[in-house]
Order: C-alpha cells, then structure tokens, then sequence
C-alpha cells in the first residue's frame, strides 16, 4: 500500500501496525480487530475520511489522566466535502456524570461520534468491546460503557474534522443509514424508563428529524417531508427545538 509506506518513510519514529482483513468484517468487528492488536493504554477510532487535528490526541490523554476517566468524548462538527457546515454537536447540555443522567443524555442526544471517544483498553476489554452490528455500534459501545459504571469525562471542543459525503450509499448514508437509525431508535425504546414523558416525545420527535436529514441528503424530498411532518405532529415545541439547535 503506497499510503503506509509513504507514512512509514516519513514518520521513522512512529510504529504502525497495518493489518488488513482477509474477508470485509464490517466496522464493529474490525474495531475489535485493532482493540485487540493494541498494546497501548489508550484507544481511540479514526475514521478512514476524517481527521484529527494535530493536539486532538494530546487534549484527550492529558483530560484522560487529570480526571482518571475510563473513556470520554469531546464535541463534533460536521462538514460537507465541500468543507460547508453540516451539523454541530455541542455536549454542553452534559452537566451530571451521574450514570441515570448520561443515559439520559444519550438517549436524548445519543453520546458518540466515533472519532471523538476515547478508551482505556481495560474498560474497552470490561464491557466487551463493540457489538455484532455495524451500524449503530458506537451508541450500543456507549451505553455498555455508561452501564458498567465506568468513569465518564466530557472535554468541550472539537479537535476533529469529521465530513458527510452527500449522495453516497454508505454506512453514514442511504438506505443502510434510515435501516440503521430504526434499529437504535428500538434500543432507545427499552430504556424509556429512564426518561419523562417530555424527554420520551423529544427522542421521537429527533428520531423522525434524523430520518428527515438523512432522506434530504440522499434527495429523496416526499420521504424528507414525511418524516419531518411526523417529528412536528409528536411535538411541535420539540420540532422546533431541534431545528433551532441543530442536535439532531
């Protein structure tokens, strides 16, 4: 591969482990791939299409280590391969690491982003590292992590860049996305429990809102319209609340 041999010929001090798969093992059980391989303390999971930026890994270790957290998260934005804004993904509605408020909040908001977490390998290995389902599988990832009692830190700001390709049939996008997003949102559902009446219609009314964006962004507008009539019609304040804050 001409890209690992170029970065091995620039980078000599930096050891990296190239391992390809013999058969296409889907995101969820590579991961556990490189878990496995990985003899460091940390983990963290950057996508082959997006970015770190250069302090990214240095800013979640030292956060990692001045709050002994067992695994974290930062902000994301999304950009457009046109580098046009997406969407943003503040976490600042975090204000408890109490473990019946983050399942809250990740049933709410939904606590991921693959390129933001990062892990102690320990606790990775603890909760079983990612499920068998590749879309979806950093929520599931998350609420393991959340439910083991683990200790959970958030660092404010984005230090990733992280795009949505538009058009593209992919796990992030098409059919695979709206068949994915049903699949989490009946996950969400066993743990309504947790939530209020209140916070039950904001998850709905996010769900049909999720779907909405994903339709528009394969240009699919009656599918687009329908799902964002359904999210208004659960509740209208809802709607409204994440148009304006753009958390879906």
């Amino acid at each position: 591969n001409d890209v690992i041999t170029r970065f091995r010929q620039e980078n000599e001090n930096i050891k990296l482990n190239y391992i390809v798969n013999k058969t296409n093992l889907g995101s969820a059980k590579t991961r556990n791939v490189g878990i496995d391989a990985s003899n460091g303390e940390y983990v963290t999971f950057l996508d082959d299409d997006d970015l770190y930026l250069p302090e990214n890994l240095e800013k979640q270790v030292e956060n990692m280590l001045k709050t002994g957290a067992d695994y974290g998260l930062t902000d994301i934005i999304l950009y457009y391969d046109d580098e046009s804004l997406c969407e943003q993904r503040i976490r600042n509605y975090i204000k408890s690491y109490k473990k019946e408020d983050l399942i809250r909040y990740h049933l709410r908001y939904h606590l991921s982003g693959t390129d933001t977490l990062i892990f102690k390998k320990y606790y990775l290995e603890k909760i079983g590292k990612f499920g068998n389902i590749d879309f979806g599988d950093e929520f599931l990832l998350m609420l393991k992590a959340i439910e083991n009692d683990g200790k959970f830190t958030y660092l404010p700001g984005c230090y990733i860049r992280a795009y949505i390709h538009r058009g593209e049939v992919g796990l992030s996008n098409g059919e695979s996305k709206i068949n994915g997003e049903n699949t989490v949102f009946e996950i969400r559902k066993k743990y309504f429990g947790y939530l209020s009446k209140d916070d039950q219609k904001f998850v709905i009314t996010r769900h049909f809102l999720v779907l909405a964006f994903a339709e528009f962004r394969r240009r699919k507008y009656f599918k687009a319209a329908y799902n964002g009539v359904r999210a208004f019609f659960v509740s209208p304040v809802n709607f409204l609340r994440h148009i304006k804050e753009r958390k879906v």
